[in-house]
């Protein structure tokens, strides 16, 4: 009787000893995930909003595959390349830094070898350039006006006169885009056009090239920027 008992005793503490759920702890919840500063989207995605038109080189059937091209991230070096960036006053040499800031560092090319300058003046005309743009490749264009120049605006108009992409900001040295370059869907002939919002001055400009990865071989052997008068 008496081991019988005693198992009974050892049996009723060991019962008192194992935690209950509701005296635990709640459960250490998981890290979240690392937040990044940028958005990886395709680039066949980036623009423009203006379908290619019926017959052009680059429209086809609704249901035919889109290349498949690598992604482009939103933001990360496409916007910290320009942030120590300050203009001396001298537009060709500023363009110049500018560009080589910001276009080696995102595989980016010089589309040719002179800048486009020009004069603007508030309520003046635009000064325009067109440069041939291939389905596929991405683009950016930077400028920077003279220190007189308090607001330079650039607009990149499509062969149908459709704004395909513009700066956002209010200054001297505009980037088009800011925050990734814009990549058309179709070969098109894209023009550059430069105004000032704020004062008057001169600028210099230049417009830069990623090459698509599935490029054909001695497709762009001639610069596709015309130089200027």
């Amino acid at each position: 009787m008496r081991p019988l008992l005693l198992g009974a005793a050892l049996a009723l503490v060991a019962c008192q000893e194992r935690p209950r759920p509701w005296d635990q702890g709640d459960a250490e919840a998981p890290p979240p995930p690392p937040r990044s500063s940028s958005t990886a989207i395709p680039l066949g995605s980036i623009i423009p909003a203006e379908p290619p038109p019926a017959g052009s080189a680059g429209a086809g059937p609704a249901h035919a595959a889109e290349p498949a091209w690598p992604p482009v991230r939103v933001g990360g070096p496409w916007v910290s390349c320009y942030g120590n960036f300050r203009p001396s006053g001298e537009p060709v040499k500023d363009v110049t830094r500018l560009s080589l800031l910001c276009g080696p560092e995102n595989g980016m090319r010089r589309l040719s070898k002179q800048p486009i300058e020009g004069a603007v003046a508030e309520g003046g005309p635009a000064v325009a350039q067109p440069f041939e743009a291939r389905r596929g490749d991405c683009y950016r264009v930077f400028a920077v006006a003279e220190p007189s120049v308090g607001d330079l605006d650039v607009t990149v108009q499509s062969g149908h006169g459709a704004a395909i992409a513009a700066d956002h900001g209010e200054d001297g040295w505009p980037i088009v885009q800011p925050d990734r370059p814009f990549c058309p869907l179709a070969d098109d002939r894209y023009t550059v056009e430069i105004t000032a919002r704020r004062g008057r001055g001169r600028f210099a400009a230049e417009v830069w090239v990623l090459r698509s990865p599935t490029e054909a071989p001695g497709r762009h052997e001639k610069p596709s920027v015309e130089p200027t008068d």
